[in-house]
């Protein structure tokens, strides 16, 4: 496995990162939480150790099951997880990035992840009404506590992106980047790369479009997160798959290739909860990054 370093976190980070969503089971179709679990404990086995988690996911559920599953070798790893998104008990779910919710949202995050401390601490979404300049002082300040290392953001246009850059010291972007979707390569690839940002993909395989494990006619579940994705629900979106596809390699191949081109980009993300489907990323992964 090839690991990179991202400013702030003590540890290098590796290329394929686990994305901890479908751990919670809620909003995936299918999923084995057994099965699921057992995944990411092969994957710690077979070397990575960034884990990305949000409270947001599952209501709590992704970071419980992380926690629970690496207390025993936190010293090893490394923990990303998010704040902004709050949900009260009939399920509605709010954009909340006040200092308040901030002070709230660690405290719980850091109880249900059993740890004391998260080397990335990552804003998930601006709310539209609290400062920037109030967001990245309280994250200053849980820096200069120890309780967070680097501070990331998520789901940020350029104007935000350097905004924040003025506030704090950004470790790193997390960005939805794939194949179908390449809207940061016309200026947050560029500003990562000249201004020592990480750059972290997430939907790296557009929710399996690229990994042709989801196929046309895809029938959606009941809170399927699929159904908020305007790839699901464009005609042309297999077309365009097609017109990928390579007779000399898998799709998802060179989907992997593709993302990994980029000279600022740290990890991708991958939500996996197969450990078949974990075995072979690893295996492209590690392929493409000895060319």
């Amino acid at each position: 496995m090839k690991y990179n370093k991202i400013k702030n976190i003590d540890k290098e980070i590796s290329l394929l990162g686990f994305g901890c969503w479908a751990l919670s089971k809620h909003g995936w179709k299918d999923v084995n939480q057994e099965e699921a679990i057992k995944t990411l404990e092969k994957s710690i086995e077979l070397g990575v150790n960034f884990f990305d988690t949000a409270p947001i996911y599952g209501f709590g559920k992704s970071e419980e099951i992380l926690g629970d599953v690496t207390k025993s070798i936190r010293k090893d790893i490394v923990i990303a997880s998010k704040f902004g998104l709050r949900w009260d008990e009939w399920g509605h779910v709010t954009h909340d990035i006040s200092r308040d919710s901030i002070l709230f949202e660690i405290e719980a995050t850091l109880e249900r992840l059993k740890t004391d401390h998260l080397d990335l601490y990552q804003v998930h979404h601006l709310d539209n009404k609290t400062s920037l300049e109030t967001v990245f002082e309280t994250l200053n300040e849980l820096k200069e506590q120890n309780v967070i290392k680097g501070v990331g953001v998520s789901n940020f246009k350029l104007e935000d992106l350097k905004q924040a850059s003025n506030l704090c010291e950004i470790s790193s972007i997390q960005n939805q980047y794939n194949m179908l979707q390449t809207n940061d390569e016309k200026d947050i690839l560029p500003f990562c790369q000249n201004n020592d940002i990480g750059y972290i993909s997430y939907s790296t395989l557009a929710q399996g479009l690229l990994s042709e494990k989801v196929k046309k006619g895809y029938k959606f579940a009941k809170m399927d997160i699929r159904k908020f994705n305007d790839l699901f629900h464009d005609k042309e979106t297999f077309d365009r798959i097609d017109a990928l596809k390579s007779p000399n390699k898998p799709l998802i191949e060179s989907a992997f290739e593709y993302v990994m081109q980029q000279k600022s980009l740290k990890s991708i993300l991958v939500s996996t909860t197969k450990v078949k489907n974990l075995e072979e990323n690893i295996k492209l992964i590690k392929k493409l990054s000895n060319r």
